[in-house]
């Protein structure tokens, strides 16, 4: 019978326990859609990882791919590029403190469509053409 009442005290304490106990949330961590900041500030912020033959932008606070828009500044440039799964996707627009820029199109993180290369002036320069990653096509203009 000592048994028994032994067993009966452990299968009641059990149950007491999983019943009263407090519900455990996890915290999700919440990756900002838009990063602004300087050069040095992106990389503590965010990592690249390889895979598959790709290059993956990852957030340091939330250790996953970033999603939305990014804009850094340093010196000399100011850069802003949008990012699907850390892939880049969208327009990547670079421009240099002497006025000229470039902006170019991406798709699951390849270049794809137009790289444009205007001068200070905003005159186009270069055109190149890019299909899934690959140079199709150049225009040189001036």
């Amino acid at each position: 019978m000592k048994y028994s009442s032994t067993k009966f005290c452990l299968i009641v304490n059990l149950f007491l326990n999983i019943s009263c106990s407090e519900d455990v949330k996890q915290e999700k961590i919440e990756t900002p859609k838009d990063w602004s900041g300087a050069e040095e500030d992106f990389y503590q912020d965010f990592s690249v990882q390889s895979k598959d033959n790709s290059t993956i932008l990852i957030s340091s606070s939330s250790s996953l791919p970033f999603d939305g828009t990014i804009e850094r500044n340093n010196s000399t440039t100011s850069t802003t590029q949008s990012f699907s799964q850390g892939q880049l996707n969208g327009a990547s627009i670079k421009k240099s403190k002497d006025g000229s820029w470039v902006k170019a199109h991406y798709q699951n993180g390849k270049l794809n469509g137009e790289m444009i290369f205007y001068s200070k002036n905003g005159n186009v320069r270069t055109i190149l053409h890019y299909e899934n990653g690959k140079l199709s096509k150049r225009q040189k203009l001036d």
